[in-house]
């Protein structure tokens, strides 16, 4: 066999390879099982001793040659495939982020807005006793919201230990139904002035519907100092509700009854020529000033709560309470 020839003729095949698929066929060309080279091998053993040694070296070293040409051009098509794949100076793929959920969204602005105006922050307990969440917010044993149809009542009554529990501590527990309770608590442990906003869930036996819910946010707000009027209240709700809004809102304020203010008024914003309740309000009961040990007669206050829930729908033209808790995510991704 004639491997110098073989070499060369191989040499000149490879300067005519232009891709991947043509260096494989060179390569089953020359190094394949049924190449020349390979059917010399399997005649190796027919020849002489002297001859098998001599040609035997010669092919080993042709079948080398080859064996690096090919690796040196696979390696050259990886390299050029590998440029004309990766072009850096494209930008990356963009990572997907998680974001606010819009009740979160909504509940920080209300927060900023009234933190604006010198309320602190404070929170309560979602499991309330029957004592803090009706008897000292005025709601008797007689009082509709008391009925199983409003209020998750709880089996069992409260078992914390506690070297300071009171009577009114071991009263019957419920899911508390509004942020109210929350007065009372910071009331007992702080004198005035004061003033203090309460965020937090509240839940209410009630039917599920666009705008109603058994699972809620709300906001609840208290003022107490010396001279407190409802004047004064409507001026500062009105500039937080703009400021939350937007200045160029309509606001009504009209008459109405909760049993822990007197007198007591509800607000509403106008929103595309009707009207709808934003929240409800009042000066602070003075029964309540009692139950928390307040001085008679020097102290007063105005106290309001609002659902979180409502200014969302208002702020991003929500018309279903019940999108902002289906965890779909085609919706969430909107904010």
């Amino acid at each position: 066999m004639d491997f110098k020839q073989l070499l060369t003729q191989a040499q000149n095949d490879l300067k005519q390879v232009s891709c991947e698929a043509e260096l494989e066929s060179w390569r089953i060309k020359y190094l394949g099982r049924k190449s020349g080279l390979a059917s010399f091998f399997k005649t190796l053993k027919d020849l002489s001793d002297e001859l098998k040694k001599r040609q035997g070296q010669q092919a080993n070293e042709v079948r080398q040659q080859l064996q690096e040409w090919y690796q040196k051009a696979s390696q050259q098509f990886s390299n050029s495939s590998t440029v004309s794949i990766l072009d850096y100076t494209r930008p990356g793929k963009k990572i997907t982020q998680g974001h606010l959920h819009p009740l979160t969204l909504s509940l920080r602005k209300i927060i900023k807005s009234f933190e604006k105006l010198g309320f602190l922050v404070v929170e309560g307990p979602e499991i309330e006793t029957e004592y803090y969440h009706f008897d000292a917010l005025r709601i008797f044993p007689d009082h509709p919201a008391r009925d199983m149809w409003n209020t998750f009542w709880l089996d069992s009554k409260n078992k914390t230990p506690s070297a300071r529990k009171t009577k009114k501590d071991e009263e019957k527990l419920l899911l508390r139904a509004h942020t109210s309770p929350v007065q009372i608590r910071y009331m007992e442990q702080h004198i005035p002035p004061l003033r203090i906003i309460s965020p937090g869930r509240c839940f209410r036996y009630e039917a599920t519907d666009a705008t109603h819910n058994f699972q809620f946010y709300q906001v609840e707000g208290l003022m107490v100092d010396e001279h407190i009027t409802l004047a004064g209240f409507k001026s500062l709700i009105t500039m937080a509700l703009k400021s939350i809004l937007g200045d160029n809102i309509l606001l009504r304020f009209r008459p109405s009854y909760f049993p822990f203010v007197t007198p007591g008024i509800e607000v509403d914003v106008k929103i595309a020529g009707k009207w709808i309740e934003l929240l409800g309000a009042g000066m602070v009961h003075p029964d309540l000033f009692k139950v928390v040990g307040y001085e008679n007669n020097k102290w007063q206050g105005f106290a309001f709560g609002l659902g979180v829930e409502r200014f969302a729908m208002l702020n991003f033209k929500v018309d279903d309470i019940r999108l902002f808790y289906s965890s779909d995510v085609r919706f969430l991704e909107q904010f």
